[in-house]
């Protein structure tokens, strides 16, 4: 019993700084997570484990793996099934081949054999991690809708039973700490401190990605859930000049009947699309020789079997042609929601990010939460390369949208048009 309330004493500090109500808990290094790790710091690093609470100095290692059920770590006594990391400076993470550096507190249990990461982030360093990794455009009023979403897609997912709120891929929002973050990413998060998306008193579920191919899509369309007012298909000219706004790929037939056919069972011998939205995406395709499947199962099937790019969306025309499938389609990623390509069109156009969210949500409000309204904190100008990001393909969670807590509604001010206003002069 003393054992347990020292382990507790130990903990609950740690926790709950890490659990505060605008942190969000990211899970690292999915789907396949490590079965070791090494964690540095440049300033001191506190390791708190079981009644353990010890310092290592600044820039020392700690490596932590998997043993057995348990958490072991090169220096530290025994094993612990939970490990707390804290430091005041970004806490480094080396796993195999990648190296990224993150703020807030790191908790790492044992999971299925392998090191369950979580890095409790503090929102607004989240969200500033998150515009830099996902939207790589320099318009700032596209930006800005792409930080009001990241905040609201994670706000929305927060405090779930799980020991994580989100992941760090495209299975939710790409984040790749701290080192990813930009001066454009920065300002951003800041002047839309707090702002989020919702319909009526509830958040929106804030989808996303990379091109619509002309039309966003019905989220029912998609994934075949209830249908959301402020889920629907808009026409979307503004994406024209995405390089996925058109495209072509070719497949060998008999390649993807055996495909299909090892994935769906029976002996697939051929496809026919027998349902398709108004604007031509595939809701239904039926498998001769096995059973019908969705347009997202299609499009997961083939670009499993032969690449993410094979099928970029499911707007997108099939034609056989001997021993060859030929897929005319359009745009990337599920199409619901905002078109990545499509706010930079409306940003260039002279739109402000309210604009932009208001055409591709329609119905919805973005107001501002008073206690989530910190800047974040000091970060380096490292700037990544700018491809284009992978489409998201996850569909949105089904648990009810979290309520408000503590909100106002946002100050009236002039928006910004063709020329984006000058940043805020204020010190990280």
């Amino acid at each position: 019993m003393r054992y347990a309330f020292l382990l507790l004493l130990a903990l609950t500090p740690l926790l709950a700084a890490a659990q505060a109500p605008d942190t969000v808990r990211v899970r690292l290094l999915a789907p396949t997570p490590p079965t070791s790790a090494v964690f540095t710091s440049s300033t001191p690093l506190t390791v708190v484990r079981d009644a353990h609470h010890e310092t290592l100095r600044a820039g020392e290692s700690l490596r932590l793996q998997v043993q057995g059920n348990r958490i072991g770590g090169r220096g530290l006594r025994g094993s612990s099934s939970l490990v707390i990391l804290r430091s005041d400076a970004p806490i480094t993470v080396q796993a195999g081949s990648r190296t990224r550096s993150y703020v807030g507190t790191m908790a790492i249990r044992q999971h299925q054999g392998r090191l369950q990461i979580v890095n409790h982030a503090p929102m607004p360093d989240y969200v500033a991690s998150v515009v830099a990794s996902e939207y790589h455009f320099s318009e700032i009023e596209g930006i800005k809708a792409q930080a009001v979403l990241a905040r609201t897609y994670a706000a929305r997912r927060m405090n779930s039973s799980r020991s994580y709120d989100v992941d760090d891929h495209t299975g939710s929002q790409v984040y790749k700490g701290i080192d990813a973050v930009t001066d454009r990413a920065k300002r951003a998060a800041l002047e839309t401190a707090g702002e989020r998306l919702y319909y009526g008193d509830k958040l929106a579920d804030a989808v996303y990605s990379s091109s619509s191919g002309g039309h966003t899509a019905d989220n029912e369309t998609i994934w075949h859930g209830a249908p959301r007012p402020y889920l629907r298909g808009v026409p979307d000219p503004y994406d024209a000049d995405a390089p996925d706004h058109r495209w072509t790929t070719t497949a060998s037939a008999s390649a993807v009947h055996r495909a299909f056919s090892q994935r769906f069972g029976g002996r697939v011998r051929g496809l026919s699309v027998t349902e398709q939205s108004p604007e031509g995406r595939i809701v239904q395709l039926e498998l001769a020789g096995a059973h019908p499947i969705s347009g997202s199962q299609f499009r997961s099937a083939m670009n499993a079997a032969f690449g993410y790019r094979t099928i970029r969306s499911t707007h997108v025309e099939i034609q056989r042609r001997g021993d060859e499938y030929v897929f005319n389609g359009r745009g990337f990623g599920h199409g619901v929601g905002m078109s990545q390509y499509g706010a930079r069109g409306q940003a260039r156009a002279g739109r402000s990010y309210r604009e932009i969210l208001a055409y591709y949500y329609q119905g919805t409000t973005v107001e501002r939460d008073i206690a989530a309204t910190s800047p974040p904190v000091a970060t380096t100008t490292r700037r990544w390369p700018t491809p284009r990001r992978e489409a998201r393909n996850a569909p949105p969670e089904d648990a009810a949208s979290a309520p408000r807590t503590v909100r106002r509604s946002p100050t009236p001010r002039r928006e910004a048009r063709a020329t984006p206003s000058a940043p805020a002069r204020r010190a990280w």
